[in-house]
């Protein structure tokens, strides 16, 4: 028992001592936010849009636009090899910003050449104007979020390739926890504006616009 741990301890001492020899490198960030496609579906009934969804669906909803801001990330490794001694890092990291996509749902009880159908997209597309220009507003912000979360990554010390992947993800662990705060405070902001506009009020001025409903 006594030898396993002085064993423990002798292996930790000398993993933690290999990963300080190991140089920090420079990090290539490279940061896309590709325009978001959107794409309209009426194949689903008003009923069946609070499964869509995790946002809260008022009964009278006739049309959705659903997404949230996220980050996708790829990378490419930096090893450097001393005697039997491998450091292995990120070098490059590719953060992907926005939206896979945004999805417009509109009742499939309106045909799409009817008035109704107009009316409800043109009111969705308040919602998706809504998530583009808070990309556009609060980018600055996550990039140097993104940027402050790289800062402080450095190569470790990987004695099998089970190590090697294990530090990968360690690493890309800890820049999604840096920023998800940031994301949770701006995906509540689009839904505070998308609220604003999904007010009672709103809805009867736009049942007024189309003389059926």
């Amino acid at each position: 028992m006594k030898k396993s741990f002085l064993f423990f301890l002798l292996y930790f001492f000398c993993a933690q001592n290999a990963n300080a020899l190991c140089a920090k490198n420079e990090i290539t960030i490279n940061i896309a936010v590709p325009n978001p496609r959107v794409v309209y579906d009426s194949s689903h009934a008003s009923s069946e849009f609070a499964s869509l969804t995790p946002a809260k669906i008022a009964p009278t909803t006739l049309g959705l636009t659903a997404a949230s801001v996220q980050v996708g990330m790829s990378g490419k490794t930096y090893i450097q090899q001393e005697g039997d001694r491998v450091c292995i890092g990120l070098s490059t990291i590719n953060f992907t910003l926005g939206y896979q996509s945004l999805k417009v749902y509109i009742d499939k009880k309106y045909p799409k050449d009817s008035c109704n159908y107009q009316v409800i997209k043109d009111h969705e597309d308040y919602h998706v104007n809504v998530f583009k220009q808070a990309l556009t507003f609060f980018r600055p912000d996550i990039e140097r979020e993104l940027r402050e979360a790289v800062k402080n990554l450095r190569p470790e010390y990987a004695y099998t390739s089970a190590r090697a992947n294990q530090i990968m993800q360690k690493q890309f662990n800890q820049i999604q926890a840096k920023i998800k705060p940031l994301l949770n405070h701006i995906n509540k902001k689009i839904a505070e504006k998308n609220y604003a506009i999904d007010t009672p009020e709103s809805y009867r001025e736009t049942t007024k616009l189309c003389p059926k409903w």
